[in-house]
């Protein structure tokens, strides 16, 4: 009876607010102590590393999402919300399509966290990855364009609700009546564009590369020298979005325990932009 009487008093979690799927940037946040700037980058393209979700308490993502851990989505820092990008597990060469729509992962130096399923599919654990929106721009400025908090015009603010179709042949003489766009998006539409992605794994390249902790891009030389002498890293020349810069590297490393120690350090020395990366 006893146990009877506790079950009985259980209360289950409430239930999760509506979905309300919409376009997000957001301001810069700390997370894990570290300072996270969001941004559009409608080009991007980086290696790091992949962390499988530990946590599958359903919530409600950055973007308005429902969490489910059978999902085809991943958590990113800065990039916008929702992105679809290319995941590819850099081991074994699978490569998946998903949406990001959330913020994370918390732990530092990982790249990209995704959900179980996802995480299954690749074959991942705690791999170096590529991830990428190459392959889907016109996707995400789709997104980007229509969803709510986008970057679309509201015609609807507009003052007026109908125009007048004239000929140019006879002005001033009348014409159809039309209706005025709206500029808003319907529940279909979101829901079309917010649709499951297909679970299909691709085989792509294995391509090998060790770990680096990359310490900071730098456009003058002579600053990448200065990082490169207080890091013990290296200078590499490098395109940044089109203009030549310099990147500081530190290793290379054999394991994953090694990579995040100098990471740890570099941040604690003030290197507030270190990342793991594979090259």
């Amino acid at each position: 009876m006893a146990v009877l009487g506790l079950a009985g008093c259980h209360r289950a979690e409430p239930p999760l607010p509506p979905a309300d799927p919409h376009y997000v940037v957001g301001a810069p946040y700390q997370m894990d102590g570290v300072w996270q700037y969001p941004r559009e980058d409608f080009g991007y393209r980086q290696t790091g590393l992949a962390v499988a979700d530990p946590d599958q308490t359903p919530y409600v993502t950055t973007d308005g999402e429902h969490y489910d851990p059978q999902s085809l989505t991943g958590r990113h820092a800065t990039l916008q919300l929702p992105a679809i990008v290319t995941v590819r597990n850099l081991e074994n060469g699978r490569e998946l399509s998903i949406r990001l729509n959330d913020r994370g992962p918390e732990a530092r130096g990982r790249l990209i966290g995704l959900t179980p399923r996802v995480a299954a599919l690749l074959g991942i654990g705690a791999n170096p990855v590529r991830v990428e929106i190459i392959g889907h721009e016109a996707e995400n400025e789709q997104l980007a364009e229509a969803l709510p908090g986008g970057q679309h015009l509201d015609v609807a603010a507009a003052p007026v609700h109908q125009i007048r179709a004239e000929s140019l042949d006879r002005p001033g003489t009348g014409g159809t009546i039309v209706s005025a766009p709206t500029g808003t998006v319907g529940a279909a539409d979101v829901s079309a564009l917010m649709r499951d992605l297909p679970p299909e794994v691709r085989q792509g390249y294995v391509q090998g590369g060790m770990l680096w902790v990359d310490a900071g891009t730098f456009s003058t030389l002579r600053y990448a020298q200065v990082a490169a002498a207080r890091t013990g890293g290296r200078v590499i020349p490098v395109q940044d979005h089109g203009r030549a810069a310099w990147r500081v590297h530190v290793g290379p490393f054999m394991n994953v325990a090694g990579a995040d120690r100098a990471l740890d350090q570099l941040l604690g020395d003030g290197m507030t932009g270190a990342r793991i990366v594979v090259e």
